[in-house]
């Protein structure tokens, strides 16, 4: 295949990919290839049979289909003009990681005048990432179009390519400049969020900024809840790099890259006649798992599950109150933060903790997680507990 605009690169990777280079005829897996290390695997056997020259070949069919009409989409949402194909220049690919769904990469796009802008491509090869790709890119128009703030990505379109080895699907999205992903790590038997940068190394975030990233992912997760049909943002975890971070001198910002699922976790009857007695209740428990959820990460992204401390717990409650402030302006329901404390009052540390049992069993299914929750659970429960009530 001739590349002509295109160029390729690995993360980490200084030289360019050339279809005669040792990393091209490497399985796109990743395995046994002296990859850098911030090149993270989860792979399945479907994986295996694409090298990374197969995944880039595909890249140029899907980029270039249709006299390259996905891309100019976003193109001229960028640049907010129409941009021609002899416009674009150079398009410049980076295979920056690998998911147990998707092989996301950079796009970056050169055209005239020098000017540049860079897009997030996600890839599927598995069955399970081209079953998912694209409901996920419907989900995430769909959010878009529904709600006023953008936490997630603009997406321009979607396509699968038919290659010799099997499909492989891509949708092309909003690239979030400046953002990076972070994790828990484990240095000197001290647990520390850090953010990683893209050429492998990465700098701790202090205990500040940590707990306002994580004030702002329970606000960005309440903001998406629906109160009248219960539905919300599931499955999501931070060891699977859903959120990413901005840091500013003065400020964190926070983004969310993917949206597996959107619809009601609970049974809850959404008939108009009974919705509004269900609303309280149905928060109750998305409030409270969120705030098992927030506290549960693996060191590094991929190693030993994990829970972060229960100064979590204060800035997830603040985050979600946050975003009930933003919502008592939308619905008829009056000051959601004073209806639901009153809410929450009510119950006693006893039914709390019999109500997250609930949840642990209908909701999780990772053992090492059950495991760790239920060994954290009660001290869990009395620290909301206490934080509505002092």
């Amino acid at each position: 295949m001739q590349f002509g605009r295109f160029h390729f690169f690995v993360s980490g990777e200084e030289k360019e990919v050339f279809p005669d280079s040792r990393l091209y005829k490497l399985p796109l897996s990743g395995e046994n290839t002296g990859f850098p290390n911030n090149i993270q695997f989860e792979h399945t056997t479907q994986d295996l049979d694409f090298t990374i020259g197969d995944y880039f070949s595909a890249v140029c069919l899907f980029l270039s289909k249709n006299d390259f009409s996905i891309l100019k989409t976003g193109l001229e949402a960028v640049f907010n003009t129409p941009v021609r194909t002899n416009q674009i220049i150079k398009i410049v690919v980076f295979l920056e990681k690998h998911g147990a769904l998707y092989h996301p990469l950079k796009i970056q796009i050169v055209i005239n005048e020098s000017r540049t802008c860079s897009f997030v491509l996600n890839g599927a090869v598995s069955s399970q990432g081209l079953s998912l790709i694209e409901s996920e890119y419907e989900l995430i128009s769909q959010m878009n179009q529904m709600y006023s703030k953008h936490y997630l990505p603009k997406v321009f379109g979607v396509d699968f390519i038919k290659m010799d080895k099997g499909r492989i699907g891509f949708f092309l999205g909003e690239w979030f400049d400046g953002y990076k992903e972070f994790h828990v790590t484990d240095d000197q038997d001290r647990r520390q969020i850090v953010i990683w940068e893209s050429d492998g190394s990465c700098h701790y975030v202090s205990e500040t900024d940590a707990l306002e990233i994580y004030q702002e992912i329970s606000r960005i997760l309440s903001y998406y809840y629906d109160l009248e049909t219960f539905e919300q943002i599931s499955p999501w975890h931070h060891a699977a790099g859903d959120f990413i971070v901005k840091q500013e001198e003065q400020s964190v910002h926070v983004r969310l890259i993917t949206v597996r699922g959107y619809a009601p976790v609970t049974e809850f009857s959404t008939e108009e006649e009974n919705q509004k007695v269900h609303i309280l209740p149905s928060l109750l428990l998305f409030f409270l798992n969120l705030t098992l959820r927030m506290r549960l990460d693996r060191i590094n992204g991929t190693g030993e599950i994990t829970m972060f401390e229960k100064r979590v717990i204060t800035a997830t409650i603040e985050g979600f109150l946050k975003a009930l402030d933003e919502k008592s302006a939308c619905y008829d329901f009056g000051n959601l933060r004073s209806v639901f404390t009153e809410f929450f009052q009510q119950f006693s540390i006893g039914q709390i903790t019999e109500i997250m049992e609930n949840i642990l069993e209908s909701h999780y299914s990772d053992s090492s997680e059950i495991v760790l929750i239920e060994k954290n659970l009660e001290s869990h429960c009395k620290t909301l507990h206490f934080e509505f009530n002092i």
